[in-house]
């Protein structure tokens, strides 16, 4: 952290424009010096007076201010993280012309800057923004920042508000097109039994389970005739099949 910013934190630092406003009064002030007009020395002074102004009001244009955070949703790895961070207002005037920045830790990405114009007296702000992950894990930052140049311009006050935070970042998820363990589920034939590589209800099919009367409709090739003169009656052969095979349960 720089020596300008550290003032900027503890107080107040100029901006380009302060510091040519100072040296603009100084030259007024030696040029009062050697001529003795005394409207050299007005001018000078007001050009203090001026600088003096603009670096106590940006100070307080940061005051009564308080940030909260809400929860962050947990992403997926290339996928938007969305972050809500709201801005309380607790003083009966507005607060005009402010820069928000969420200090996100480096292995995230840059910080995330937003400039609002006003916060309502008595009145919050809120600041939602998609930031684009791209690393697998857990997140935490714990500060945000606001500073103002306001009304002036010529000076800079940032103060750094607490506001933890933490985002879960999960693996990204690639679409499935093609599963061949899926595909082949109930397609596989055990080889077994069979030294011709036939499958096994193949060598298994046409084997006699039973026999029962013969009812309309049953196939013909299917009455097994020598019972049949046995009892006198059509006799139908029941086939067995075995199917031999996986079930996968995925849950």
């Amino acid at each position: 952290m720089g020596i300008f910013r550290r003032l900027e934190v503890w107080g107040a630092a100029p901006a380009f424009s302060g510091w040519v406003l100072g040296g603009v009064g100084i030259c007024f002030f030696a040029a009062a010096v050697n001529t003795m007009a005394g409207w050299l020395y007005v001018l000078s002074g007001l050009c203090l007076a001026l600088l003096a102004i603009a670096a106590v009001l940006p100070a307080r244009s940061l005051g009564g201010l308080s940030v909260k955070r809400r929860l962050i949703e947990p992403v997926n790895a290339g996928d938007e993280l969305v972050v809500e961070v709201e801005v309380f207002n607790s003083t009966p005037q507005p607060k005009l012309m402010l820069q928000f920045r969420d200090l996100l830790p480096f292995v995230l990405g840059v910080p995330a800057q937003m400039a609002i114009e006003v916060i309502p007296a008595q009145g919050s702000y809120l600041w939602v923004y998609a930031h684009r992950t791209e690393r697998r894990g857990v997140y935490r930052w714990h500060t945000v920042e606001l500073a103002t140049g306001a009304p002036l311009g010529l000076f800079w006050s940032r103060r750094l508000q607490p506001a933890p935070a933490m985002a879960v970042v999960y693996p990204q998820v690639l679409p499935l097109t093609n599963c061949p363990l899926v595909n082949e589920i109930g397609q596989e034939n055990s080889l077994q039994g069979d030294p011709r590589g036939q499958p096994l209800y193949s060598a298994t099919e046409g084997l006699t389970r039973s026999l029962r009367p013969y009812r309309s409709g049953d196939p013909i090739r299917l009455i097994h005739w020598r019972t049949s003169a046995r009892y006198g009656e059509l006799r139908v052969r029941e086939l067995e099949q075995v199917v031999s095979g996986q079930e996968i349960i995925i849950a």
